[in-house]
């Protein structure tokens, strides 16, 4: 079982993050206390005239005990739409809106950096993610991933990877994947090379 971090640890992060020579401003300072006052459980420090800040930090709680739970962030679209339950949709939307305003304040920007279940760019994290596994099971195993695999995880890996490589060899992929793909391939034919 893994050990997240609680959003009273999350809530110290932001403080610790705040830049010391920066005033708080009104929204800030209104939502830092009112999460303050969640994750200590003193219902009376909870300002009045804040719904919306308190909605928000609602939210992000329940975003981010989804992810505990999940061990993944909450999706807004699957292939089969049926199978999504409408609250993780609920919550995946309301994370595309995050990515999407340009009304957020100092606070809200800095409490998503450091939440382990929001990304500003989830398709990056994804393939990030997929790419240090592959480099993972090769420092391990001495090899990547192999579709042939009888086990699920590495046969889902491998077929990422095949697929990374196809985009490669089309010209497809952005530089920097590409480079970080062919030291990946390198390093493959290295291992291979001392192996024989």
């Amino acid at each position: 079982m893994h050990e997240y971090p609680t959003p009273a640890e999350l809530h110290q992060r932001v403080l610790a993050l705040w830049p010391a020579d920066s005033e708080w401003d009104a929204r800030s300072s209104l939502l830092r206390s009112i999460e303050a006052a969640v994750v200590t459980g003193v219902a009376e420090l909870r300002p009045s005239g804040g719904r919306r800040a308190a909605n928000w930090i609602t939210t992000l709680h329940r975003h981010e005990q989804f992810w505990r739970d999940q061990e993944r962030s909450p999706r807004e679209k699957t292939r089969n739409a049926s199978t999504l339950p409408d609250g993780e949709r609920w919550l995946g939307e309301w994370s595309r809106y995050q990515r999407r305003s340009t009304l957020l304040v100092r606070y809200q920007v800095i409490r998503l950096d450091v939440s382990p279940s929001f990304s500003w760019d989830p398709q990056q994290s994804a393939w990030i993610a997929n790419y240090e596994a592959c480099s993972r099971h090769k420092r391990m195993n001495g090899s990547l991933p192999r579709l042939t695999s009888a086990d699920r995880d590495q046969f889902v890996l491998a077929r990422w990877f095949d697929r990374q490589l196809g985009q490669l060899r089309a010209g497809a992929l952005p530089h920097r994947r590409a480079r970080l793909l062919r030291e990946l391939l390198a390093d493959r034919s290295q291992t291979q090379f001392r192996e024989r």
